[in-house]
């Protein structure tokens, strides 16, 4: 049924819960898993100004998202499954339905953390995804 799934982590508990989640998922279905990290650089790395010069808290938080989803897929390949990482900066919402399009994911998996309380009235994440994504996505009650 789903052959390609997508695990949305960004290191925290929530995330943690998703991504055992998707492994198990990927396991059922032998799906290969695509692990994605996006980081949000701060507002002044995004000016365009030339010359551009990436600050190395920028480089540092593409490194350790980098170092972070390779371990997840290490973890998804320990348990058999062909895995795939991807690491990009901007709004997480927006490049994680992005994904699928060029990657022909099945399924997205997403933790719910913000999607109670304010952050839910102000929007989250995984509320995003749910209604922006082109196929079927999994809310992971992580509580």
């Amino acid at each position: 049924m789903f052959k390609s799934v997508l695990v949305a982590t960004d290191g925290s508990q929530t995330a943690a819960e998703a991504v055992r989640v998707a492994i198990e998922l990927g396991t059922i279905f032998e799906a290969t898993l695509h692990v994605v990290n996006i980081y949000r650089p701060s507002a002044a790395t995004t000016l365009a100004v030339a010359p551009v010069t990436i600050p190395a808290e920028v480089v540092e938080l593409g490194e350790d998202a980098r170092t972070h989803v390779e371990s997840v897929a290490t973890l998804a390949r320990q348990k058999g499954l062909a895995a795939k990482s991807h690491v990009a900066s901007g709004d997480p919402a927006n490049q994680i339905v992005g994904i699928p399009k060029d990657h022909g994911v099945d399924l997205i998996v997403v933790g719910n953390r913000g999607m109670r309380g304010l952050k839910r009235v102000l929007g989250s994440v995984p509320n995003a995804v749910a209604h922006r994504a082109p196929c079927a996505v999994l809310i992971v009650n992580t509580t």
